[in-house]
């Protein structure tokens, strides 16, 4: 099997490749700057977003397969042996954290669908797949995080289809379409990344982590471009709202960030800091990649690309907060991290 180097070096030589993975080394350290500036550089290109947005899906679960293809299953398996944290965390975020949202909303008497899509979308997503790497950039615990993410995507499927026909009947999709398309999508990326995995090796991925690095960077700056379609143009033409919605979206995610945190803390000590991580950063490109990408309010899409900043700003903002929330609870007495 020819690893990117050694396809390289038939190529181009040995300057020509040693230029290439310097360049990719370089990449995998700067990864979380590089896509934060994209959201900015967003703004700037309106036509590229545009452009791009069709590719959503493919980015979505190309991203999904990448991050399948990497997942260190020994961590995951390490973590089931003692499941309650990471099952109460999964059921937590997919299915308590909703409830508990849209169905204060609807008693609130939300009765503006839009209202409801937008909460959906904020909260029944499971946690982004890259989640665990930057949980353990911000020195949190990836492999809880692995786990939470791993189990709340499986479940996903049924929690959110569930979750859409009790509180958001709105949807482009009935429930069971839902469902099936987000199940779809979810074992092909199993499937490919199965099959890759075992054609590659374990040891093979490990030694290419700055490829598969560099190829996590561009497709998420290709997904960070396209989902911020419209942004810019909605900043102009009606920069208040705009701006009064990107403060929601941030923070409602810290929101679930800190009522988790305030839940599991007594429960699971430091763990809880990790647990809150998954909770505030949501895959919801999944549920726009499975909902339609020309099928959804432009008001909904503007809400869903606003989300996606304070996710690829967090891993900058947070580094320093979660790793001294973390210390604190581990240092807390009579907890048990």
């Amino acid at each position: 099997m020819l690893l990117p180097g050694a396809l390289g070096l038939r190529i181009c030589g040995p300057d020509c490749i040693a230029i290439f993975m310097a360049i990719m080394r370089w990449i995998s350290a700067m990864g979380t700057r590089i896509i934060a500036a994209s959201v900015m550089l967003a703004l700037l290109m309106p036509g590229i977003t545009e452009a791009l947005r069709p590719f959503l899906g493919v980015c979505v679960v190309t991203m999904l397969i990448v991050s399948l293809l990497r997942v260190d299953y020994g961590a995951f398996l390490g973590r089931l042996k003692q499941p309650v944290r990471a099952v109460s965390g999964a059921v937590w975020i997919t299915v308590l954290i909703p409830v508990l949202a849209l169905g204060t909303a609807t008693l609130a008497g939300a009765d503006a669908a839009i209202i409801l899509v937008v909460l959906f979308l904020f909260c029944s997503p499971p946690p982004i797949v890259s989640a665990p790497a930057f949980a353990m950039l911000m020195g949190l615990d990836g492999a809880l995080v692995l786990a939470v993410m791993l189990l709340a995507t499986i479940a996903m499927p049924i929690t959110a289809s569930l979750t859409a026909a009790a509180f958001v009947p709105d949807l482009p999709l009935d429930a069971v379409s839902l469902a099936l398309r987000l199940a779809g999508m979810i074992a092909v990326a199993f499937v490919v990344a199965t099959v890759l995995r075992r054609w590659f090796g374990a040891q093979r991925i490990a030694d290419a982590k700055p490829a598969f690095d560099t190829i996590s960077v561009v497709i998420a700056v290709v997904f960070a471009l396209g989902a911020m379609d419209g942004v810019g143009a909605a900043l102009v033409s009606d920069p208040g709202f705009t701006l009064l919605a990107a403060l929601g979206a941030f923070l409602f995610m810290l929101g679930q960030i800190a009522l988790t945190y305030a839940l599991f803390r007594p429960l699971v000590g430091a763990d809880a800091v990790a647990i809150g991580y998954a909770a505030g950063n949501r895959n919801a490109g999944l549920f726009v990649a499975a909902l339609g990408l020309t099928d959804i309010d432009p008001t909904v899409w503007l809400f869903f690309a606003l989300s996606q900043v304070p996710i690829f700003l967090f891993p900058l903002i947070l580094q320093p907060i979660g790793r001294r929330l973390s210390a604190r609870s581990a240092a807390a007495p009579g907890v048990s991290p």
